[in-house]
């Protein structure tokens, strides 16, 4: 009797052992999602985790690890834990036929940009002789950018890189500048209407268009701490190098909501592509989220020394507002600045200290 209750016993056990080695991931699904690809340091964001068990067998234990970068702070939970600031990790139980969705507040704390959602997920029998482990790759990504500085936290190099739209301007409008609203007049043509607002105050109002800049503002930016350096490792060159970066997102920043072409034009590589950090001058808001892109997606990587980023813009660039914004200056540098001047453009340079 005794012999035939543990045959029994044993022959459950791997019978079981056996199904959730066939069946356990199968109709099981794993997707994951972000509140907002775009922020700036500090701020909070929301991940969203869904599971799916699509199939009659339930799931007695399912561990799922998500690799995220150590600069992301989880809110605490009970099933939740991150281990060396790499991994976020839970375990939890699926019901046949159930949907399990997981909200899970973070903050980003580091610039950068970032790859989310890779996961990997294991699950098996009651007992542990059956263990399934399947990877989840992702297509999710976010922009985290740095946090523009206070006027006042630093004296900025001059005025005229700020886009001073008052002085220099165009004779006509730029209607890609709106300004706000006025009452019609006979002499407005009806595309300037603006039916949406006249709609709301029962009388007709026309778009108000700013006059916009003529110049050209072309940030290079020096991501080499000293002249000797390659690639910076050291966390005392990191930090200065990022705090250059929050000085060049309150220039640009302030150049673009000032109405002024800008560009920015760096000497590394991009974490999305690993090519070279450009984007060349533009107007707008799609152009501020293009260089905020940027700026997030820096590495401090050489890709070439900044005299000769600079020689190479002397054979283009022209009647341009030119800024450096570099922590060192040197005779190679300096002779292309000459060059750059002599060519009819505005040079000025920012040297940043620690």
């Amino acid at each position: 009797m005794v012999i035939q209750f543990l045959s029994a016993f044993i022959l459950v056990i791997f019978t079981q052992a056996l199904i959730y080695h066939i069946l356990a991931l199968r109709g099981l699904t794993y997707s994951c999602s972000i509140m907002h690809d775009k922020i700036f340091e500090g701020e909070s964001n929301e991940l969203t985790e869904i599971i799916e068990n699509r199939k009659l067998l339930p799931l007695l234990w399912l561990k799922i690890e998500t690799r995220f970068s150590e600069t992301m702070l989880f809110t605490k939970n009970d099933n939740t834990r991150v281990r060396s600031g790499v991994f976020h990790r839970s375990v939890i139980t699926m019901q046949p036929l159930r949907r399990n969705k997981r909200i899970y507040k973070l903050i980003c704390t580091k610039r950068g940009y970032y790859r989310l959602g890779a996961a990997t997920i294991t699950t098996g029998d009651l007992l542990g002789l059956a263990h399934k482990t399947k990877a989840h790759s992702s297509e999710v990504s976010l922009h985290v950018y740095p946090v523009p500085l206070q006027k006042t936290q630093f004296n900025l190099p001059t005025r005229s890189f700020l886009g001073d739209v008052i002085v220099r301007r165009f004779f006509l409008p730029d209607p890609f500048m709106p300004a706000g609203i006025r009452d019609y007049s006979t002499n407005d043509p009806q595309n300037l209407i603006n039916w949406k607002a006249s709609a709301k105050s029962n009388k007709l109002v026309v778009q108000r268009c700013d006059f916009t800049s003529n110049s050209n503002l072309l940030v290079f930016f020096n991501t080499d701490y000293s002249p000797k350096s390659w690639d910076n490792q050291s966390e005392t060159e990191l930090n200065t190098l990022e705090g250059m970066l929050r000085i060049l997102a309150t220039i640009i920043d302030l150049s673009i909501l000032g109405g002024q072409k800008t560009g920015l034009y760096t000497n590394c590589i991009g974490s999305r592509d690993g090519k070279e950090v450009t984007v060349p001058a533009a107007l707008g808001k799609k152009q501020r989220e293009e260089l905020f892109m940027a700026m997030a997606e820096i590495r401090f990587i050489r890709t070439r020394s900044f005299h000769t980023l600079l020689h190479e813009a002397v054979q283009s660039v022209r009647e341009s507002d030119i800024l450096l914004i570099t922590r060192y200056m040197t005779r190679e540098i300096d002779y292309e600045c000459k060059m750059l001047r002599q060519l009819g453009n505005k040079v000025e340079v920012l040297i940043v200290n620690d």
